[in-house]
């Protein structure tokens, strides 16, 4: 009984997910294989490389993954049958991949004008609707850090048709966050709200929730980003590795860790957060984003969690 017990134990312990809403963007290799084995995450997103998905499936059951398709060309302008086109392009990859929970369109569209977010809705809610139809669900929006304008009522409300497709067809929607030079560089405690981490917020709670559009959400990236130093006075490129000078950190990936770990805090109040995933994890060309040196702390903590 003792040795079946233990056995008992074990599998929950091995088969439980991470409490924590902190997770990985990757397109899978060692290195992400030791943060789903040991850290068991809620969610994963998968870039390019979707073979693993049943594995990812059946070591982790439960586990969200959400799948993007690399893009050569995003089209944001005439006709919105751009997304008949954009099925027409991906549906092989799609219906032969039913383990991805969740499909990306596009990354980080240009919605700065309010012609821009109505065209790009209307893609969305048809790409939703064609989805639905063939039995797979969405991730909409997958907007850019600071998109989109929650100042601008009109912009934002030009998205609610697609939002609405989502809601009724199951799918969920993607914002990145970023910031630099640390994580809650844009962060107001008073409010509780940020311009980068935590801007989320402002656009389910001015927005969202009180149209009654509360979607599951996926930041489906986040990290320490160079490129919202214009926003915060910062004046390092690149990803979080380019800045432990900055930091002064005799052990920079803890430090890199802590932040994401206050990030999580934040996403763990919301329950229409899903999760997050950190970029990146066995992505070539993004070195200095490269999370390979977080993972045992990472790791760690992903399991406490568990």
């Amino acid at each position: 009984h003792s040795s079946w017990l233990f056995a008992l134990l074990l599998f929950g312990l091995c088969s439980c997910l991470s409490n924590s809403k902190l997770s990985i963007y990757t397109s899978m290799g060692t290195n992400s294989w030791d943060v789903i084995n040991q850290g068991h995450p809620r969610l994963i997103k998968l870039m390019d490389n979707f073979g693993d998905a049943p594995t990812i499936k059946n070591t982790l059951p439960g586990v969200v993954i959400q799948g993007r398709i690399y893009l050569a060309d995003q089209p944001t302008s005439g006709d919105p049958s751009a997304a008949q086109n954009w099925w027409n392009q991906n549906s092989a990859t799609i219906l032969s991949n039913p383990n991805v929970d969740y499909w990306e369109g596009y990354n980080e569209p240009d919605v700065n004008t309010l012609s821009q977010m109505q065209w790009y809705s209307s893609f969305d809610a048809a790409r939703v609707t064609i989805m639905q139809q063939n039995g797979v669900k969405a991730s909409i929006g997958n907007f850019a850090t600071g998109t989109p304008d929650v100042t601008n009522a009109t912009i934002i409300q030009a998205y609610y048709p697609a939002i609405s497709a989502a809601i009724s067809a199951g799918g969920i929607l993607g914002l990145h966050e970023y910031s630099a030079p640390y994580m809650n560089s844009s962060f107001d405690d008073a409010s509780q709200t940020g311009w980068l981490t935590g801007r989320y917020r402002k656009l389910y709670q001015q927005y969202l929730i009180p149209a009654g559009l509360v979607i599951p959400l996926v930041i489906s990236e986040n990290g320490i980003d160079g490129g919202t130093c214009a926003i915060t006075g910062c004046d390092i490129p690149g990803g979080w590795k380019n800045f432990c000078s900055y930091w002064n950190s005799p052990d920079c990936p803890s430090t890199y860790m802590q932040q994401l770990e206050w990030y999580d805090s934040l996403l763990l109040e919301d329950n229409y957060v899903v999760g997050s995933t950190i970029f990146c994890e066995d992505i070539s060309g993004w070195d200095d984003f490269d999370i390979t040196p977080v993972n045992p702390d990472l790791i760690s903590y992903l399991d406490d969690c568990c």
